[in-house]
């Protein structure tokens, strides 16, 4: 596991809320929530778009299909969230904690990801082409068939996570561990992959981007 160390969120004066839309309606002039926590909330196609939440808690929500373009999530934790085929694009995270949650779907291009922790989470298929990564441990996560094209990033650390068939495309791989990763099948520049930290195994699988044929 890296030794990476992250800004934990800081959470304080939470109250309790059951109803997740009537808070996003009640709220829809300043585009703020702050203070909450959400639990057990099941909706479809909640329009969230360029909505603030800041110190909040998730837990137990089921809220598919819905949009949180622009939005900004500062000292968040989602535990137990179920966000499939949402929209996360151009959304700024810090001080964020994803832990069993599933996100198979999303779209989080242009995303801002600052200070997240990710653990036992489904990311299967998600799309973060062009988002910026800075100061992010990813751990044992199921990241599968994701799009990270384009993407630039400072500080990560992916452990034990399942990259299998993964994009790569114009994203600097350089320094970056995957020794712990499932990681066959991906689609990269050769010219990315350098300095990447891989096992003899990896280069074995990724030897055949080269055309090389090892006896």
């Amino acid at each position: 596991m890296s030794k990476l160390e992250i800004q934990k969120p800081k959470l304080f004066k939470i109250e309790e809320i059951t109803d997740f839309k009537k808070e996003i309606l009640e709220n829809s002039e300043k585009y703020e929530i702050r203070e909450k926590r959400f639990k057990d909330t099941e909706e479809e196609k909640i329009e969230a778009e360029k909505y603030e939440f800041r110190n909040c808690v998730f837990e137990s929500c089921k809220m598919i299909h819905s949009n949180f373009e622009n939005a900004y999530f500062s000292d968040v934790i989602f535990q137990n969230c179920d966000f499939s085929n949402s929209n996360f694009s151009k959304a700024g995270f810090n001080r964020v904690e994803f832990i069993n949650c599933k996100l198979t779907g999303c779209e989080a291009i242009e995303a801002d990801i600052f200070n997240t922790y990710i653990k036992e989470s489904n990311f299967a298929y998600v799309n973060f082409s062009e988002a910026n990564f800075r100061d992010v441990i990813i751990k044992n996560t199921n990241l599968q068939s994701s799009s990270m094209n384009e993407v630039t990033w400072k500080n990560i650390a992916f452990s034990e996570c399942d990259l299998n068939k993964s994009e790569f495309v114009r994203t600097k791989l350089k320094g970056i561990d995957f020794t712990t990763c499932e990681f066959n099948g991906i689609t990269v520049n050769i010219a990315d992959l350098n300095g990447a930290i891989v096992n003899e195994f990896q280069a074995l699988e990724l030897s055949k981007l080269l055309g090389l044929k090892i006896k």
